[in-house]
């Protein structure tokens, strides 16, 4: 098995990932989060041409409508743990990349200090 086969079987395997899995998998199947983002997204959409027509009154109400519902997801407690698992994640992900960095740096300095380079 080479390495990059054991770092993902690895990654693939810790228990934060299947956690996070299980979550988005939940999230994926609550009929009432998809209307709620579907209903920011709408709102979103009414925002932005709101701004391109430049109407302050309705930009102001897409606006409140929007941070309401935006609100309304992100003070979800599967959301909030959703993406308090997701935030881990990438944290994670960032520490294997900065060590694979740091190993192939260190190597690729070994070899040219072998070459005479």
């Amino acid at each position: 098995m080479s390495k990059r086969d054991e770092l993902i079987e690895m990654i693939e395997s810790l228990d934060i990932l299947k956690r996070y899995q299980k979550f988005e998998q939940v999230i994926n199947g609550d009929k009432d989060l998809k209307r709620r983002f579907s209903e920011m997204k709408a709102l979103q959409k009414q925002l932005v041409n709101a701004k391109t027509i430049q109407k302050p009154k309705a930009i102001d109400q897409f606006q409140a409508a929007y941070d309401e519902v935006r609100q309304s997801i992100e003070t979800d407690p599967m959301i909030e743990t959703y993406l308090d698992l997701q935030q881990e994640l990438n944290d994670l992900l960032k520490e294997i990349k900065e060590i694979i960095e740091t190993e192939i740096n260190q190597a690729i300095s070994n070899q040219s200090v072998i070459s005479g380079k």
